[in-house]
């Protein structure tokens, strides 16, 4: 009864996870939502602060996250949550097709609402997980949803582009916006049929509140926090960029160098790219390793954008493509590099104090950052793309100082059960 009971939970939560990676894909807020705010005839300005403002009411969404997952069933709230964010998208997906091009501009705030329901949710399915899921189908879930989800997205698109609609059209747009909506609401109903086994820890809710959290300075006590912040924040060049390159792309290129279907294509192809370096290394990668492939890959798509930059008109769309890989591919080794390192350190009830630091100061300096790249993003210029060269430059020289630890080695006596409830947010 018990077996039949979990193969029913990794069924339903490997649908909700490959449901939520494909709808996260085609409404992405660094990649799609900007598009369709330029190409709609929004302002560039505006579509440059698109993600900075969601990283923002991301991280307030994950600082209410305990008080608004503690009054119903877990799985049931983030059900509720997942079907509001298609509700935003649908709403949003209908009034483009109604409102004058200076109504685009409110697309910051969509970014605002569905970054806010992203960073709860980002908590919530922490939880969801470790109380249905035994360890060895949690760690294979993040395969099944980072593959599943990013080949499911590439199928979607080429399907889409080849046989039914103008990938320059803005019917287009819409169109993998809407199928985007589809899998977010297939990802709710799919969490309805998790229930929990009782095998995961029970989480006891020590709420922390961020006044406190700031005042302990923990970075002073735990000197890896210091080294980690540094660190993260080098590698935001490399975290934000493919934000930053869709933008700069349009603006100095033109929207005619690059499809919507294109780049969403190319960055699910850049998540697959990861993902398959991941699979083969995991067992031999160390978290300094991890780093300097996240750096590698963000120089690359520094060098890559500057030769498209150079470039005749005629290479511009295989350069964008490639540009978008290697900054997909980068963000998704920064995440992991994010998320590893912390669980590396866990295992003391103070941690709990440390993540929420760590939650803080990366979120408020990446809101920040994010929109300086904004406004660099959007200059006519070339130095915008040599600017990130350097900075990418940079933090792979910084990444040789990060900590030699095999990632194999980490294990389950690194954390408490109280971690659940705030390490989801560090998926930005």
């Amino acid at each position: 009864m018990r077996a039949a009971a979990g193969r029913r939970n990794f069924v339903a939560a490997a649908t909700e996870s490959v449901s939520f990676a494909v709808a996260n894909h085609l409404t992405a807020a660094a990649v799609v939502l900007p598009f369709i705010c330029v190409a709609f005839g929004g302002s560039t300005f505006a579509a440059a602060l698109i993600f900075p403002i969601y990283i923002a009411a991301n991280l307030l969404g994950v600082i209410l996250a305990p008080r608004v997952l503690g009054l119903r069933s877990v799985s049931r709230s983030l059900a509720l949550i997942l079907a509001l964010i298609a509700t935003v998208f649908a709403v949003t997906g209908i009034g483009i097709l109604f409102v004058s091009p200076e109504w685009l501009n409110a697309l910051l705030l969509v970014a605002a609402v569905v970054g806010l329901l992203s960073g709860v949710a980002s908590i919530a399915v922490v939880e969801v997980m470790s109380s249905s899921l035994a360890s060895s189908e949690k760690s294979a879930l993040g395969v099944v949803q980072s593959s599943g989800g990013a080949v499911l997205t590439l199928a979607i698109t080429v399907v889409l582009a080849t046989f039914f609609l103008d990938p320059n059209g803005r019917d287009a747009h819409l169109a993998l916006l809407w199928i985007g909506i589809t899998a977010m609401v297939v990802a709710a109903l799919s969490l309805l049929r998790i229930r929990s086994t009782g095998s995961g820890v029970a989480t006891r809710n020590v709420p922390v509140g961020i006044l406190t959290a700031l005042r302990a300075r923990p970075d002073r006590k735990n000197p890896w926090v210091r080294e980690f912040l540094v660190t993260q924040v080098l590698f935001l060049s490399i975290a934000l960029g493919t934000s930053f390159y869709s933008v700069h792309g349009a603006t100095l290129h033109g929207q005619k160098s690059e499809a919507l279907h294109y780049i969403v294509a190319v960055t699910a192809i850049g998540t697959l790219l990861f993902t398959a370096l991941w699979t083969l290394s995991r067992h031999r990668a160390t978290i300094r390793g991890l780093l300097l492939t996240a750096a590698a890959l963000g120089v690359c798509a520094a060098i890559a954008a500057l030769i498209a930059d150079y470039s005749g008109a005629e290479a511009l769309p295989i350069l964008s493509g490639v540009v978008i890989v290697f900054a997909a591919a980068g963000g998704a080794a920064t995440t992991s590099t994010r998320s590893t390192w912390m669980y590396h350190n866990l295992g003391e009830e103070a941690d709990t104090e440390v993540i929420i630091f760590c939650q803080v100061v990366l979120g408020v300096t990446a809101t920040a950052v994010g929109l300086v790249f904004g406004v660099l993003a959007r200059l006519e210029a070339v130095a915008p793309a040599w600017a990130m060269l350097i900075l990418s430059g940079y933090a792979l020289f910084h990444a040789r100082r990060g900590p030699r630890v095999r990632i194999a080695e980490l294990g389950p006596g690194h954390t408490h059960s109280n971690h659940g409830r705030h390490f989801g947010g560090f998926h930005w």
